[in-house]
């Protein structure tokens, strides 16, 4: 493909998995992401719709240092994972899977749940807890899988993370099971668990009968009832499909604000093809980059969610995330309390790490509506009780994997043998299906 390059990387190729040459080009305003293998030929897929925001985050991105004490590189990043000396960011959250059961088979899965067989038991948990809080001590956990909540023993592991120095622990779910049984919600609850990270793709089930394959939202709808009535953290997780639910987001934003303070924000994803997404290169029209969500939450949301409330991720790659915070007023209206800066000195150079984690602590937690007959203190215990966040992630493919992005990840997914492997690395999975991390699975 022909156009103007913007910067250049590496990446792989989606057919072998070898370490090649990539860049990003611009043209007619879009950004794509090209690259070509001596064996299998050239790739270019779509990347973002705003060129001129991405050149505008591109630079405010920052290096960090490599991380201490890596493991010293063999074939190089994303072989050697564990994590390795070319990496150049701390864990701010860590994946852990728990299970590779899941009670729902669903068209996309980042995860292909029910492939394999993979259930650790407690004492390989304790071991994973180990391996997280070693990395960061302050490091938010996410019991994911599978399906966690397909475990009876799901409490047991949450009290586990308490007792060991978990500050923030999530469990990722579907929904069913909470939705269904209010007893096991409570046993979460008295266990510790700090928010329920719901997948929440929209509210009419014709977006869960495509991307889900059967109706949901009567069941998303009980999830988040149910957690309204125990006072249990709630953050929606829509996956966002150009065609099927982008042109909507504004709906879920809707949703989300008449259960605050129960939900505490959204945090859209926009569709990545790898796990049950083998295959030939997707068409262009079926991906979306963060910069599509963002114009489409302006447009769909009035003049509540304005560009200039999105931060970008400061921290190399500044694509790679965004966020977002407000607080629900006594009018119904969401305020800002984030405004993207254009200044890019050292002011910005806070710990990425740690500001990350402080902000998931203090604004992802379910906290009792409280007043006050002074104005003040009354508001700033609603900007505490009412807080809300927008954020969203782009998650890398084989298609579109950059090195340099990865090199710079915080969210890890640790194995059961004590590694930790960046997300994306961690479930990429090349055009046959072939993995370059898994959990040790049995026959």
């Amino acid at each position: 493909m022909n156009g103007d390059i913007l910067h250049t990387t590496e990446s792989l190729c989606p057919v072998c998995l070898k370490r090649i040459p990539a860049r990003y080009l611009r043209k007619n305003g879009k950004v794509y992401f090209s690259k070509d293998c001596p064996e299998h030929g050239p790739f270019s897929v779509f990347f973002w719709d705003d060129a001129d925001l991405y050149e505008e985050w591109l630079a405010q991105s920052i290096h960090a240092p490599a991380v201490k004490d890596g493991i010293p590189k063999q074939a190089g990043c994303p072989f050697d994972c564990g994590l390795c000396e070319e990496h150049h960011s701390g864990t701010c959250t860590v994946i852990l899977e728990i299970t590779y059961r899941c009670n729902m088979e669903c068209r996309i899965c980042f995860a292909d749940a029910n492939r394999n067989r993979f259930e650790p038991d407690l004492d390989t948990i304790r071991r994973m807890y180990g391996t997280a809080l070693r990395a960061n001590r302050f490091c938010s956990v996410q019991l994911s899988g599978g399906e966690p909540a397909v475990r009876d023993d799901l409490p047991e592991i949450i009290r586990m993370g308490k007792e060991l120095g978990v500050i923030h622990l999530q469990v990722n779910t579907n929904g069913l099971r909470i939705a269904k049984d209010l007893s096991y919600l409570q046993k979460l609850k008295d266990a510790g668990v700090d928010l329920i990270y719901l997948q929440f793709d929209g509210t009419d089930d014709e977006i869960y009968r495509a991307i889900r394959g059967r109706e949901m939202l009567e069941i998303k709808k009980k999830a988040v009832a149910n957690c309204e009535a125990l006072g249990i953290g709630v953050l929606l997780v829509p996956v966002v499909m150009p065609g099927l639910n982008l042109h909507r987001l504004g709906e879920i934003i809707a949703f989300a604000k008449a259960h605050i303070p129960t939900v505490k924000g959204v945090h859209f994803q926009p569709l990545s093809f790898f796990g049950r997404y083998p295959g030939q290169t997707p068409p262009d029209e079926s991906r979306c980059g963060l910069s599509d969500v963002l114009h489409a939450l302006e447009e769909q949301c009035g003049s509540e969610l304005k560009m200039e409330h999105f931060v970008p991720r400061k921290q190399f790659d500044s694509h790679c995330d965004f966020s977002s915070s407000y607080y629900l007023d006594e009018d119904g209206k969401l305020i800002a309390l984030s405004e993207k800066t254009q200044n890019y000195g050292d002011t910005e150079k806070t710990d990425f790490v740690a500001k990350t984690n402080r902000y998931t602590d203090k604004r992802w937690r379910f906290q009792p509506e409280r007043s006050s007959d002074k104005p003040l203190i009354r508001f700033a215990m609603r900007t505490m009780t009412h807080s809300f966040s927008v954020s969203g992630k782009g998650f890398q493919d084989v298609w579109n994997i950059d090195l340099g992005r990865l090199r710079g990840c915080c969210v890890h997914a640790v194995t059961d043998r004590g590694e930790l492997v960046p997300f994306c690395a961690f479930h990429l999975t090349s055009a046959d299906g072939t993995r370059l991390y898994e959990n040790g699975v049995t026959p």
